[in-house]
């Protein structure tokens, strides 16, 4: 019996956000599955990196910059410093599907300090973690501190206990190895530590404190 295909749980979490009826652009579109069940325009910034099946638009291009005003802009998969820099160079979607699977929480931070709002979020497994897929509108993000890093739309999310269970195990490690050695990320550790175990505990985020 075949697993499950990779990244698919991804791709439907990405295609979940899409607001209906609006011009689609997905960035860095790889092998095309997502640009194609969206029937969205596809951009690489290679040539010789396009999709072999190319039965939709597709535009080489370096991230936004070719479009003169993109509805919707998926930026997924690839690292949040490079979402960043797309982001902020423009032109500004209305809406922004965004996925960084290296620095999440950087990635949150950049945005609620460069104008735009999480108006909703995904979770979706991979390997034995769960990938982090945001949708950002312009606007005031009014969460800050550890409500912020851990997702402010994610509290609903079916898989939400399950990934606080995969970060309290991850920070927990991270408080056992470090600890004397790096005292300021042993006490982060311990401020998520603490953070997790209340949401664990009451389904709530209330009272985090920022970091």
């Amino acid at each position: 019996m075949k697993g499950p295909v990779k990244g698919r749980a991804r791709r439907e979490a990405i295609i979940s956000l899409v607001p209906p009826g609006r011009t689609v652009v997905e960035v860095g579109c790889d092998h095309g599955h997502t640009a194609r069940a969206l029937g969205a325009i596809g951009t690489e910034r290679r040539t010789h990196r396009l999709p072999q099946y190319r039965d939709f638009r597709l535009v080489v291009a370096d991230g936004l910059q070719c479009f003169r005003a993109v509805d919707v802009a998926i930026i997924a998969g690839i690292g949040a410093w490079q979402i960043g820099r797309i982001l902020r160079e423009g032109p500004r979607p209305r809406v922004a599907i965004v996925h960084a699977p290296d620095r999440p929480v950087w990635l949150r931070r950049w945005c609620a300090d460069n104008g735009w709002r999480i108006d909703a979020e995904r979770l979706a497994p991979e390997g034995r973690r769960f990938a982090e897929v945001m949708r950002v509108i312009p606007g005031h993000e009014e969460h800050r501190g550890l409500q912020l890093d851990f997702g402010p739309c994610l509290v609903g999310e079916p898989l939400i206990r399950d990934h606080a269970a995969q970060l309290l195990e991850y920070w927990s490690s991270v408080l056992k190895h470090v600890r004397e050695r790096n005292p300021a990320k042993a006490q982060q550790a311990r401020v998520w530590r603490s953070f997790l175990q209340h949401f664990l505990a009451t389904g709530s985020t209330g009272g985090a404190p920022p970091v």
